[in-house]
């Protein structure tokens, strides 16, 4: 199998985002690195050789065996390499949510709002 990425069409290295959007974002990537963690789970099942007997059925039980673990474009290759590009975005909202409120809190200090 061959690795796929798709590079969106605009640039990602910036963008804003209301804070709550992406607290909501950032929990919403958990629970998808949930599933990811569970799909990872389970491609290992297939990676255990099932004994299904010699022909076709052997060629079964390979093909599952090698898709689910077997190195280079496995199941759990893609699935354990996708789970670190969440892991990344994750860390990238973290980062871009505290510059928020570190923003929010010097611009507090300096607003006058008395006087109406």
């Amino acid at each position: 199998m061959s690795e796929a990425r798709a590079q969106p069409p605009f640039d990602l290295r910036g963008f804003a985002v209301a804070p709550e959007l992406a607290a909501d974002a950032f929990a919403k990537l958990g629970q998808l690195q949930d599933t990811v963690g569970e799909m990872v789970r389970e491609a290992k099942v297939l990676g255990r050789t099932v004994p299904l007997g010699g022909g076709y059925a052997g060629e079964l039980g390979r093909f599952m065996a090698e898709y689910g673990i077997g190195g280079q474009g496995s199941a759990v290759q893609q699935l354990t390499a996708f789970g670190k590009e969440l892991e990344t975005l994750k860390l990238r909202i973290s980062e871009a949510l505290a510059k928020y409120q570190h923003a929010d809190e010097q611009a507090a200090d300096g607003v006058d709002c008395s006087g109406g």
